[in-house]
Order: structure tokens, then sequence, then C-alpha cells
């Protein structure tokens, strides 16, 4: 298994789906019945295939992710060969990224910028940050933080 098996509520949001998938794949309603009562183990391998090709696509989807802890926030940008990191980090030990608004330490703060190739396939180091507490955000959030960057380094260099 690649990724993890989808939950039973995630399963039945995709009832659908999952009887296409399994007809493509030549199992029919009486034969799924009878593999479940049985508790035969091509259940759990007919779910775990179908598990790894729905996450994979919507992993495939992800674009912008973001993880925010008490000591710092990192904005990830995940492009096909490549993700962009921005954080904030601050010296500052009372803030706190989870509870402070940034502009009332917005002296204290240290904006960076990396990149790096992935090391896995992109899908799987997207799930790894999501397991560790990312959350998905939209371009337009990874932009305000990208244009805070661009501005702090055009404030250092003056």
């Amino acid at each position: 298994m690649k990724y993890r098996c989808l939950t039973d509520e995630e399963l039945s949001e995709l009832e659908e789906e999952f009887k296409h998938f399994l007809i493509s794949n030549n199992v029919y309603t009486e034969e799924w019945e009878a593999l479940n009562d049985k508790k035969d183990e091509k259940v759990q391998q007919m779910v775990e295939m179908f598990s790894d090709i729905v996450l994979d696509k919507a992993l495939k989807n992800i674009k912008f992710l973001e993880h925010i802890t008490p000591q710092d926030i990192k904005f990830f940008k995940c492009d096909e060969d490549e993700m962009t990191l921005i954080g904030i980090a601050s010296k500052n030990q009372t803030i706190d990224f989870t509870k402070d608004t940034l502009s009332d330490f917005k002296d204290d703060l240290d904006i960076f910028k990396t990149t790096k190739v992935y090391h896995k396939e992109r899908e799987l180091e997207v799930f790894d940050l999501l397991q560790s507490g990312c959350s998905i955000i939209n371009e337009e959030h990874y932009k305000k933080l990208e244009l805070a960057h661009t501005y702090s380094t055009k404030q250092s260099k003056n």
C-alpha cells in the first residue's frame, strides 16, 4: 500500500466510484458481497488499491500547504519537480504563531525561502507533509507570504 486506506466514511462518499472501480476489475455485486461475507483478503486488497488511486489523484492536485506551530510557520509550494518553502520564524520566545498576529511582531520576524528537489515521489512527499500536520491552502494565501518574503529581502538589501 502506497498511502493509507480510505476510512469507511470516505469510502461511503465515493461509493459510486468504488462500484465502477470494482466493475473495471471484473468484480461484480454478487461476488463482492460474497467476498465481504467471507472476510476474504481480496476485499482488503481491493480497498487498498482503490484508496491508493483516489489518494494519488487527490495528492496530484495539491499545490500549496501550510504548517503552523507555536515556533514557526511554513508555507510549501509543491511544483512538479521541486518544492519551495517559505518560512517565518522568530528569536522572540514570547511569540506563539498559533495565537499571535504577525503584524504585532513584524520587526521580530525572520522570513526565509528555500527550494529543494523531491527525494521521493512528489505525491509521497506531499502525503508525508499532510500526515505531519500540514493543511491545504490556496494559491492566494501562499502568494501573500511570497510577497512578504520579497518585500523583506528588498528591505534588508537597502
